[in-house]
């Protein structure tokens, strides 16, 4: 990420890692600095993003509130955590420092590549729990994050904080359990005698005309092709037989999955060989 808001135009002042090696590796790459304190980086920025683990970012937000940061020096503090909302930064707030959360809704991979695909990326905001009467100084505090996200020129989304871990459950199941999908239909593949070098070339276009499907349709069901949505029940069950022979462990992923699609398609005829 700061690689790409560098790309951006904005300035980036370096970082700080549990790790100085990892600091030291992306200061070299973003031509920043390599802090070997958090209280030096805050010393010398106007606004922190946090991108620890999740599991990190209850401590570091104690840790951060406890230092000697006079509150005019820092306009804001950001976390990217998809599954936590703004409020587990809360130490911050109660130390008297804007906090935000902006979680970039994309799976990240090598640094100059993911740069590049942060120029298509939403980020998301999660709606902060307020009263009432904070709600209107809120709105007219100046936000950081939306000039930023007008300067990057990337689009932002609300969601609501009290429902941010099932936004994350969502992003997981689309980005990881896809893998695992696609590593499921390769297994498949290989065992019916197609080569590992084989695989991938061979069902790319059957992927990517998947997803052009899903991108044209307005509703999912309509991408649908195969067995289940024409109700051939011979196919579906053929389709267990070989996995009963040849992979036993994998026909109840299969039954899931096909119950799953019956109730996108609201077609129960297949529910009995599926149950």
């Amino acid at each position: 990420m700061g690689l790409y808001f560098k790309q951006k135009g904005l300035e980036v002042g370096g970082y700080y890692s549990r790790t100085y090696e990892h600091a030291e590796r992306a200061a070299k790459l973003t031509g920043t600095v390599a802090y070997s304190s958090i209280a030096e980086l805050m010393s010398n920025s106007k606004m922190v993003w946090i991108t620890a683990s999740d599991d990190a970012l209850p401590v570091l937000a104690m840790e951060i509130a406890q230092l000697d940061i006079p509150p005019q020096q820092i306009k804001a503090f950001v976390h990217t955590s998809g599954v936590h909302s703004t409020m587990v930064l809360q130490p911050i707030k109660d130390a008297g420092f804007p906090i935000y959360c902006a979680h970039p809704l994309m799976a990240f991979g090598q640094p100059e590549e993911s740069a590049v695909q942060l120029n298509e990326a939403y980020f998301t905001l999660d709606s902060s729990l307020v009263e009432e009467d904070e709600k209107e100084t809120l709105n007219n505090d100046d936000d950081y994050l939306t000039g930023l996200f007008e300067k990057t020129g990337n689009h932002t989304l609300l969601i609501d904080s009290q429902k941010k871990e099932l936004y994350h459950c969502a992003a997981s199941v689309l980005s990881n359990y896809l893998v695992t999908l696609l590593n499921l239909a390769y297994e498949m593949f290989a065992k019916s005698g197609m080569t590992k070098s084989e695989i991938k070339k061979a069902t790319a276009p059957l992927l990517n005309s998947t997803l052009k499907n899903i991108a044209e349709n307005e509703h999912m069901s309509d991408a649908l092709t195969g067995a289940i949505k024409r109700g051939d029940g011979s196919t579906v069950a053929k389709h267990l037989e070989t996995l009963h022979l040849h992979m036993p462990d994998k026909q109840p992923l299969y039954k899931a999955l096909g119950r799953e699609t019956m109730s996108m398609l609201r077609d129960d005829r297949l529910r009995e060989m599926l149950d």
